[in-house]
């Protein structure tokens, strides 16, 4: 029974992680500009004379550099996904959640905002500070100085979500592109100027299965506690390497104590691992008390049976996928027949011909305009009527048309097999002579 007073949730505790520097901190700071350049930038390339990169929901295309995806090649899609999650489980049994903490956009992001609340408002020391401190000109200044520069980020990167969806060189103010925009933007700094590590530890599903992915050789971030402890204060006699410093604390985005062993929130992102080796070096002590290792405390062994399987999948989907890209045809050819309003499958015209209707989709998969020119074989003395050679297809267009196949009088009575053709793709028809 809840009792009067008390909650279902514990009250957030607000984490203010300190600046670090060091070898892992350099590189997340690498990564994270790579990734964010690709992020913000691919929306800006062409090709073709188009943009390189856009869904194109009102049109149902996605256009990928010289691809034209259409909902009949959603399988394209599926298995990209499915080769993106065996991939993620690989590099988790080799690597633990270094995902997480280092190519994530939650945490790419979230650190940007981070960042910029440094800027305003000092390390951790200072925040807490400023936070527990009444409201002063200096303290509205700070707060919203930090709050303007994280809606000009949200903005724009509301813009640039948009322009995923839309072509960005081309946008416009519109109902649909400002609700676009405004969205991404609140819910970014919603995202990553409040919720924060919370979406790590309560909401991303990764965090609660990487158990059943990690095994006793996958890199983890560990405290070596045979040589950390006891603890005590850096003239206390008889302790362990750690001074109980709390520096590896501090410097947890997600407010974790490593030393108490690996936890579920834990990012892998190695914050604390360059936190320890600054005091390490101060106090003279060898570095690796905090360290990538692996549960058992030896040298992974990448050649393992998981990870072969996984390395195997990889191989497998990812041939599959170059295999089905490479040999797709860049027209896409459907005919389906037309039955008169009174049922009937052919009609006999007033001259004798016999008449057959279609309804003939053609869809352009390239980027490129193409040529095309229709024709029906297998049916010799057979006219095509309703459309006009060399059709002209627009990039990604889909053309629907409706066709006529006329026969001579004389023809034999039954079903008649027959093929419409463009360029090297066909599709099988029949013809009824009644």
């Amino acid at each position: 029974m809840n009792l009067p007073g008390s909650s279902f949730t514990a009250a957030r505790r607000k984490i203010y992680p300190r600046a670090v520097h060091g070898r892992y901190r350099n590189l997340r700071n690498g990564i994270s500009l790579a990734l964010q350049a690709i992020l913000f930038g691919v929306p800006w390339l062409q090709w073709g004379g188009r943009q390189a990169i856009l869904a194109d929901l009102p049109g149902r295309k996605l256009y990928l550099f010289g691809l034209v995806l259409h909902p009949q090649d959603t399988y394209f899609l599926h298995l990209l996904l499915i080769l993106a999650a065996v991939t993620l489980f690989c590099v988790s049994a080799l690597a633990g959640r270094m995902w997480c903490g280092y190519a994530c956009p939650q945490t790419i992001l979230s650190q940007a905002f981070i960042m910029v609340e440094r800027w305003w408002e000092g390390d951790r020391a200072a925040r807490i500070r400023l936070d527990k401190a009444g409201w002063t000109i200096a303290k509205l200044t700070r707060k919203l100085g930090k709050w303007v520069c994280w809606s000009a980020m949200g903005g724009y990167l509301g813009v640039t979500a948009a322009g995923y969806f839309f072509p960005i060189r081309q946008l416009t103010v519109t109902p649909s592109i400002v609700l676009t925009v405004i969205f991404f933007a609140v819910w970014s700094l919603f995202e990553f100027g409040y919720f924060r590590e919370q979406f790590c530890s309560y909401v991303c599903p990764y965090a609660r299965f990487q158990g059943a992915m990690l095994d006793d050789e996958s890199l983890v971030v560990a405290y070596d506690q045979s040589r950390g402890e006891p603890r005590g204060k850096l003239k206390s006699s008889g302790r362990g390497s750690c001074i109980d410093c709390t520096a590896c604390v501090q410097a947890c985005p997600m407010g974790i104590d490593i030393r108490t062993g690996l936890q579920l929130e834990c990012i892998a992102c190695a914050a604390c691992v360059d936190a320890c080796d600054e005091v390490m070096d101060r106090v003279g002590q060898e570095r690796g008390l905090i360290r990538y290792t692996t549960y058992t405390g030896q040298d992974p062994n990448p050649f393992r049976p998981r990870v072969a399987i996984y390395l195997g999948l990889i191989t497998v989907l990812g041939s599959l996928l170059v295999y089905l890209l490479v040999n797709r045809s860049p027209l896409a050819l459907d005919a389906v027949r037309v039955v008169s309003p009174g049922g009937q499958l052919a009609v006999t015209t007033p001259d004798g011909h016999i008449s057959n209707v279609f309804k003939v989709h053609l869809i352009n998969r390239l980027a490129s305009p193409q040529t095309v020119n229709l024709q029906a074989e297998g049916l010799p003395g057979a006219d095509l009527l309703g459309v006009t050679n060399p059709i002209q297809l627009e990039p990604g267009q889909v053309m629907e048309a409706q066709v006529m196949m006329l026969l001579p009088p004389g023809q034999h009575h039954g079903i008649r097999p027959f093929s419409f053709r463009v360029g090297n793709t066909r599709k099988e028809a029949t013809f009824v002579v009644p």
